[in-house]
């Protein structure tokens, strides 16, 4: 059962009260605690009449990115008598006193979105934002045509739903866009995406992810504008041969593409030369990427990060990967790379994520790998290296999360991880490990989960494992342990233990 904060205003009275006011100058910043200018009492009561128009449900799920308490929502301070340019979430010129700025983020609104909506009487409105609120599988209205000055517009994670008008595309001055993340509801044609590409000529932000693109030919977007900084078209259902001109936008920066999981219905082909120099990060995935990463992708010696998952990749990693000097991160993870991973990556001394999973690299694990002191998560699980952990990986002291586990890893488990005290997960089961679990993996106070399954550990279970309160899973199945399980891991009530 949903419960409702039913919100409400009586209006003839807030109309009294505006028609009392004789001077208005101009207006103030949404968070500014000057009253010196007050905003336009038109828009004021149109703002009163579309906060009528919702519900607010805190039943719904508190978002996690939105960034204050929960249980409040902003046109709560939307009251009558109190100037608009003071409510939260309001913004106004300082001149002229007309609302330019609508940030209505994580409100907890519920509702169907009126197509009459008096939010359309703010002719003057440069951006809208109406993303984490919940407007019941509502079509965007094609009145929203009628902004003829914005330029930023999100309606991210609001369940709108329907065909994405075209009447978006009669917004000249737009310069972001973001319709993503309505669970597949919303859908992009190609016609509608032929005039947003024609039209939004000062597009710089194109978020689409999620949209549901189906119908989509990728060639059109070879022809967007080219300020364009950002373009993310995640997990649009797209299909085809994406144009890879796009590497080639001089102003790219953010590129963020993706198929559909367990199909190669999309593909691009990364370029041998002359990728865009401004790239920052760059994320594939669920795609054919062509089959071999270039050389060149050396190049891009801006790129901070870097993921290239399940993208059909073989052959070797080219060593230029270790010029990349800002990344921060790199997935490289479900490929079929054949060889050892690089040492040249060792170089990447910025790195605090990097994941090289399931990607059937072989031979050793490089020492190398112990001057990435930055790192906070090292996965290299479901690989082929049939040799020992490298005692230097001691040398992360970051490292929070430590995957090594199904790599045919053998020798003894090294006491230097008993230096990661900051890990929380430490799995290495699955291998070919043998000898006794060091006693010092004691030390790793931080640690809730530890799997140790399925290796050929002997000797007795060590009793400083009791040292690790923190864990919540330990699992040491399917080993050779000798002698007594320690009394004190058998009576650990939150932990769960399989030996």
């Amino acid at each position: 059962m949903r419960i409702f904060t039913k919100l409400s205003a009586p209006l003839c009275l807030l109309f009294v009260f505006l028609c009392l006011k004789t001077a208005f100058s101009s207006s103030i910043h949404a968070s500014s605690f000057s009253t010196t200018h007050l905003c336009s009492h038109e828009e004021a009561l149109a703002l009163l009449q579309f906060k009528t128009s919702f519900s607010i449900d805190y039943t719904v799920p508190y978002p996690p990115l939105c960034g204050y308490p929960p249980n409040y929502s902003k046109i709560e301070s939307w009251k009558e008598g109190i100037d608009c340019c003071s409510w939260d979430g309001v913004s106004c010129d300082n001149v002229t006193g007309h609302v330019i700025a609508l940030d209505l983020s994580c409100s907890f609104l519920y509702g169907t979105f009126p197509s009459n909506s008096t939010l359309f009487f703010l002719r003057n409105l440069q951006s809208l934002n109406l993303a984490l609120n919940d407007f019941r599988l509502s079509k965007i209205p094609p009145e929203i045509s009628q902004f003829t000055r914005l330029k930023h517009l999100d309606v991210s994670f609001s369940r709108f739903s329907g065909q994405v008008p075209g009447e978006i595309a009669h917004l000249p001055k737009l310069v972001s866009l973001n319709l993503s993340c309505n669970s597949f509801d919303l859908i992009l044609e190609t016609t509608t995406l032929r005039y947003l590409v024609q039209n939004l000529s000062e597009v710089r932000e194109l978020v689409l992810s999620g949209v549901n693109m189906t119908s989509v030919n990728p060639r059109f977007f070879m022809n967007l504008s080219s300020s364009l900084t950002t373009l993310d078209l995640l997990y649009t259902l797209l299909r085809g041969n994406f144009p890879n001109s796009i590497f080639r936008f001089p102003n790219l920066k953010k590129f963020y593409l993706s198929g559909s999981f367990g199909e190669r219905n999309l593909t691009i082909d990364l370029p041998s030369s002359n990728w865009s120099s401004p790239l920052q990060q760059l994320y594939l995935g669920y795609m054919d990427c062509g089959r071999r990463l270039p050389e060149s992708i050396g190049d891009l010696k801006s790129l901070q990060s870097l993921s290239l998952f399940y993208c059909n990749l073989e052959g070797s990693i080219p060593t230029s990967i270790g010029n990349l000097s800002e990344l921060t991160f790199l997935d490289l993870s479900n490929n079929q790379f054949s060889g050892p991973i690089l040492a040249s990556i060792g170089n990447l001394r910025q790195l605090t994520g990097l994941d090289l999973s399931s990607s059937n690299f072989s031979g050793q694990i490089p020492p190398s790998l112990a001057n990435l002191t930055q790192l906070t998560s090292l996965d290299l699980s479901y690989n082929q290296f049939s040799s020992p952990i490298p005692a230097s990986i001691g040398s992360l002291r970051q490292l929070t999360i430590l995957y090594l586990y199904s790599s045919n890893l053998s020798g003894q488990i090294p006491p230097s991880l008993a230096n990661l005290t900051q890990l929380t997960s430490l799995d290495l089961y699955n291998n070919q490990f043998s000898g006794p679990i060091p006693a010092s993996i004691g030390n790793l106070g931080q640690l809730t989960s530890l799997h140790l399954y399925s290796n050929n550990l002997s000797g007795q279970i060590p009793p400083s494992l009791a040292n690790l309160t923190q864990l919540t899973s330990l699992d040491l199945y399917n080993n050779q342990f000798s002698g007594p399980i320690p009394a004190s891991i058998v009576f650990w009530s939150h932990s769960s233990f399989h030996r």
